[in-house]
């Protein structure tokens, strides 16, 4: 975290290489699970209605129709996330290529979706708190992969601090240690923060534009 943002780090280095290839293979693992598992209601469950039928299984076909049907609509479901999942993971893989996990942030105050404990609320934001003082503008987070509609939409251990990666008025990756969560975030009010990205220094500026943050993603 750059300029003013700076905070003391942890004891011990994050292998920020490994952590990025970590996050790429997790988000595409949960995609290609939930397409394969979804298809396989979808389309393998008629086949093997039939074969269940010529066996005399006659009710097999009839309880299928609900599964091929959860099959078609997760199938669907899970074509049209993957589309801002790709956007969301090249976003966190770019962030990470650029910057290291070299800083660790000990509070964090949840705003938008702090009462939540099930379910995907429809914005989740939080505020950084740099042991310093310095706090971070809103930023809107979003769990990389996202996390399932039945779990708690705020990953496990973030109350005591995450790792981050990046410049907080543009963008940045969060590490949660304690449960291997990564966060990629940006400011809520990208249009509200744009002056402090206009006076940032030429290197903050060069570091965000080859990270592609000088854009908002989410």
């Amino acid at each position: 975290m750059p300029d003013n943002a700076q905070e003391a780090q942890t004891p011990g280095v994050l292998d920020t290489a490994a952590l990025r290839r970590k996050l790429v293979n997790r988000m595409w693992w949960a995609g290609s699970r939930n397409l394969v598992g979804y298809g396989l209601m979808a389309f393998a469950m008629p086949a093997l209605g039939q074969v269940a039928k010529g066996a005399g299984m006659s009710w097999v076909p009839v309880v299928g129709i609900p599964i091929i049907i959860i099959g078609i609509f997760g199938v669907l479901g899970t074509l049209r996330s993957l589309i801002s999942a790709f956007f969301i993971t090249r976003g966190a893989s770019r962030t990470l290529a650029h910057y290291p996990f070299d800083t660790f942030v000990p509070r964090i105050t949840k705003v938008d979706g702090a009462e939540a404990t099930k379910g995907r609320p429809k914005s989740m934001t939080l505020t950084l708190h740099t042991a310093d003082g310095n706090e971070s503008p809103l930023m809107r987070i979003n769990p990389v992969p996202r996390r399932g509609p039945w779990r708690n939409p705020w990953p496990e251990g973030i109350d005591g601090g995450l790792h981050i990666a990046g410049d907080p008025h543009f963008g940045a990756v969060g590490y949660i240690p304690s449960s291997g969560v990564f966060l990629f975030m940006q400011p809520d009010d990208w249009d509200g923060t744009a002056g402090e990205r206009r006076q940032a220094s030429p290197e903050r500026a060069r570091l965000a534009a080859e990270a592609e943050l000088n854009q908002r993603i989410i």
